[in-house]
């Protein structure tokens, strides 16, 4: 139910604003880029070896040269103890910290940046991640209420809020959730397939069911939403699965 990190991945990352620098005297501090220009283009390389599926991250250059495949989490860190204010900095440590297994780094930059005043709204969503797969949602749940109030307006804290409902049995304020999260832009195929979750939960099958078809039209490829269907497929309230497994193949080929 978590979704899926999207304002948290580094195209998020790329699309926050850029803090302002400081001009400085020192002629060396003069010749470097802008840490959020240095950044840039850490986040860069990662976004292109993502989309090259290594699983090592390698960074290929535009000369076919590998660099290591630690560089990008070195200059992070790197940026982050030179520039342990900028937030930006801070929230991409933790995004690449939580992605490499280095959840406790990621935990402890999170609550960091959670301190400071103001709305994390980015933050927020990870670390409810994290709070969920140690089984804390009361901790979560709280961290969410809070942030919700700063940002009432943030879809994916409601998506968020709708996942600790879901796993707390809450099924009716996690629906309600999800319904406000549309409302405030989230993606309908998401939503649709939460609410099957929801439905499966509750034994309301045919809903269920028809949560799954209503995502799976929206995005065909949602792999998620076909297991589901496969997996009541013997359902009498389901139906023929045939269409949807159809739609499946069809956005694959």
């Amino acid at each position: 139910m978590t979704p899926a990190l999207s304002a948290l991945g580094r195209a998020g990352l790329l699309g926050i604003g850029l803090l302002a620098g400081c001009t400085s005297m020192d002629s060396r501090r003069e010749r470097e880029p802008d840490p959020n220009e240095r950044l840039d283009q850490m986040l860069a390389l990662s976004e292109s070896a993502r989309r090259e599926g290594d699983q090592c991250h390698e960074i290929w250059t535009a000369k076919g040269q590998t660099v290591d495949c630690q560089r990008v989490q070195r200059e992070v860190d790197r940026l982050y103890a030179e520039f342990p204010g900028n937030e930006r900095i801070m929230m991409a440590n933790a995004v690449l910290q939580y992605e490499s297994g280095q959840v406790q780094n990621a935990q402890f930059l999170l609550d960091q940046l959670l301190a400071r005043p103001g709305s994390h709204p980015e933050a927020a969503i990870l670390r409810t991640r994290i709070a969920l797969a140690e089984g804390n949602t009361r901790f979560a749940g709280a961290l969410l209420e809070r942030q919700i109030n700063l940002a009432p307006d943030y879809a994916e804290l409601r998506e968020a809020q709708a996942s600790v409902f879901y796993l707390q049995g809450r099924y009716t304020d996690a629906h309600e959730a999800l319904r406000i999260a549309q409302l405030l832009g989230a993606p309908a195929w998401r939503t649709a397939y939460h609410r099957g979750l929801l439905h499966e939960a509750s034994q309301e099958l045919q809903l269920a069911c028809n949560a799954y078809y209503a995502a799976i039209q929206l995005k065909p490829d949602l792999r998620a939403a076909v297991a589901r269907l496969l997996g009541l497929s013997g359902e009498p309230e389901c139906g023929d699965v045939s269409e949807a497994l159809q739609r499946f193949r069809d956005a694959g080929s």
